[in-house]
């Protein structure tokens, strides 16, 4: 994980004084910004690969720069000074004054491994799951909402996933793992390193520590899906339920497109898109030009081209992309 670089403009007759920081971790660029006057802010910008991550935050630096920027050293990065504390001894101590201290059990049967409650009689109520790793200063995490927690397929993918705790910090983004037998309805997992899962992302100390891990259906992640796809997956617009153990197929669906007149801007290349997207689209194509076109790719990488005069519906679209 590469560090912070910190920059400060000292005050003007038009500007207060300011700090900026950028840190690039592969094919993202986290930023952050504020001064004496205002409260901090945080954006998070993600890119195609990383040299066109790395191509962004000299951009932005050199932007920066002109502006009167001049770099300086970054302060103590809180992940460097709780290096050294266990991930769940930190998770109990970073509570809020009036928020209930979590309570991690260790699961039975399982080594290093250990659950909490949050609120599992509300609606929106879930169970948390730590397996451990590097004598707890790392871990995989997963939830599972309590509407569809069962504890025996839970077992089923903690047998499958502690044989594989290290997995996701390999050095790759993500892994598409077929399961061995399925858990529950589910026959695959999806591994995913500590920045693309976003575990911790709310504890900056223990987010490059954390990783993410849970089951899925094949269809719901691309057999050759890069990073920045299988980001837009879990983490954009319509994204997959993961936590929700009791779903239906949430199916990938990457779309590229030029249909006029439509309010879609046209998309040269695939992107993920929602379902609502798709039918919408489908709805559009009959009456567009003659010219117009629709591209769908399925999680398999099968690419099905649609024009106006195309007879096919959207359930039989549907279909391709899950089976």
């Amino acid at each position: 994980m590469t560090g912070w670089r910190r920059f400060e403009r000292q005050e003007t007759q038009d500007a207060a004084p300011g700090y900026w920081e950028i840190r690039q971790e592969g094919i993202r660029c986290f930023l952050r910004w504020g001064s004496d006057r205002t409260p901090g802010r945080a954006s998070t910008t993600i890119l195609d690969d990383e040299q066109q991550a790395g191509r962004h935050a000299a951009r932005k630096i050199n932007d920066r720069l002109r502006k009167g920027y001049t770099e300086v050293e970054p302060p103590c990065d809180p992940a460097d000074a709780e290096a050294g504390t266990p991930v769940l001894e930190f998770l109990t101590r970073a509570v809020g004054p009036y928020a209930p201290v979590p309570e991690f059990l260790p699961v039975d049967g399982f080594d290093q491994v250990f659950r909490c409650a949050r609120t599992p009689d509300h609606p929106n109520g879930f169970f948390e799951y730590y397996v451990l790793r590097e004598q707890g200063l790392g871990a995989v995490r997963f939830a599972v909402r309590a509407a569809g927690h069962q504890d025996a397929v839970v077992a089923e993918f903690l047998e499958f996933l502690c044989s594989r705790r290290d997995l996701a910090f390999d050095g790759r983004s993500h892994h598409k793992v077929p399961l061995p037998r399925p858990v529950g309805p589910f026959d695959h997992a999806l591994f995913c390193s500590p920045a693309l899962g976003r575990g911790c992302a709310a504890y900056p100390a223990l987010a490059a520590r954390v990783a993410t891990a849970f089951p899925v259906f094949d269809c719901e992640i691309g057999d050759e899906d890069p990073e920045v796809l299988v980001d837009a997956r879990i983490h954009g617009r319509a994204p997959l339920p993961y936590s929700d153990w009791g779903r239906s197929p949430y199916p990938a669906v990457d779309l590229r497109f030029d249909i006029q007149p439509s309010f879609y801007r046209p998309s040269p290349k695939f992107k993920a898109q929602r379902t609502a997207d798709l039918r919408k689209l489908m709805e559009i194509l009959p009456t567009a030009s003659p010219r117009s076109w629709l591209e769908v790719r399925s999680f398999r990488g099968e690419t099905t081209r649609l024009q106006p005069g195309t007879t096919m519906s959207f359930p039989d679209v549907l279909s391709l992309l899950t089976d």
